[in-house]
């Protein structure tokens, strides 16, 4: 990869980093009550003597619901102790940065914690400051043309991965020589996800992640601990796909419905899941979707359902159940006459 490109790369991870990561006070998220809440209470150790730099401790959480994460910095005494103003019930990160504020080192998370705020104040926490961790993964692209075009640009993107949240605080990866990629620093449980550009004339689709040979694109890792391990992540050009029409009771195709695919295995129902997915079909009802190998709940539903789409995906696990079943198998297209169910 040219120097060029690796400088386009960096600019788009921080690009969606940013979008995703404005740092606002918590007290003026949508729905956080601040006067009336509990707290999270602990101490920042540093067991290993590692002293970072000028390091600020964070407090963020999903806002709204639509997947973007907003953090405030927390005040950290001499002993390292802190604690939070009162929070309203959710799930809290707590992430310890290096440099915040260097104008000529880019600011790297050291130090995370996840905590759960429920019905009561939450003590001892410790945040302890942990060593840099880089994990080296490669891409591979899987095509029946051996002369086919790579994507010119993919950035990758570690997501923390919460059981009923969107994707939540990306951790975009570094671009290296030779089709490889690093990735420092992703605590917390996180799936990987790509932004890439094709050529002109090629298609690419993600396909999915592999740690050490196993399939972990849907499997919350904390690839901090997996500092040895051979991370792949894979693009294919003739993905599986589920494709058809909608109908309605004649038998006619239904204009511009929605369809939502989810996995049937209630494990895999996840808002950030690539088995959780919606498109809408064309004026006839016709829709084409690529897809993970596996077993899925389709349902197809009218153009009102849903105002944006943004509202489309996220009601897919609202509106997935009551579909019907389709098996799809490696490189499969599966055509089905789905019919349109309100």
């Amino acid at each position: 990869m040219s120097s060029q490109a690796r400088h386009r790369l960096k600019r788009a991870a921080l690009y969606l980093f940013c979008t995703l990561s404005v740092a606002v006070p918590l007290g003026r998220q949508a729905g956080n009550a601040a006067a009336a809440g509990h707290t999270i209470a602990g101490r920042v150790i540093d067991p290993l003597r590692l002293r970072p730099e000028e390091a600020l401790l964070l407090i963020g959480r999903e806002d709204g619901g639509g997947g973007s994460f907003t953090r405030s910095p927390l005040a950290v005494r001499e002993d390292g102790s802190f604690m939070t103003p009162q929070l309203s019930p959710g799930t809290y990160v707590l992430e310890l940065v290096r440099t915040p504020h260097s104008t000529t080192k880019a600011a790297i998370t050291v130090g995370f914690r996840i905590v759960d705020v429920r019905t009561a104040d939450v003590t001892g926490v410790t945040v302890p400051v942990r060593p840099d961790i880089a994990i080296t993964g490669r891409f591979r692209m899987e095509s029946d043309n051996p002369n086919a075009v790579w994507p010119p640009h993919i950035v990758v993107n570690a997501f923390l991965a919460l059981g009923g949240r969107p994707l939540l605080d990306g951790t975009g990866a570094d671009g290296a020589p030779g089709g490889k990629f690093v990735l420092r620093n992703a605590f917390g449980p996180r799936v990987l996800r790509c932004g890439y550009t094709v050529a002109p004339g090629a298609s690419w689709w993600f396909s999915r992640v592999t740690l050490d040979g196993v399939d972990v694109t849907n499997v919350p890792t904390d690839f901090s601990e997996h500092g040895d391990s051979q991370l792949e992540v894979i693009f294919s050009q003739r993905p599986a796909r589920i494709s058809g029409t909608v109908t309605d009771g004649q038998g006619r195709g239904v204009r511009a419905p929605w369809v939502v695919i989810s996995a049937e295995a209630p494990n895999l129902r996840q808002p950030w899941a690539t088995t959780s997915s919606v498109a809408q079909g064309d004026t006839r009802g016709r829709f084409s979707m690529p897809v993970l190998p596996g077993r899925y709940l389709v349902r197809g539903v009218p153009q009102t359902t849903f105002s944006s789409w943004k509202a489309a995906q996220t009601g897919i696990l609202q509106f997935a159940p009551g579909g019907i079943a389709v098996t799809v198998t490696d490189r499969e297209v599966r055509t089905i006459q789905l019919p349109l169910k309100p």
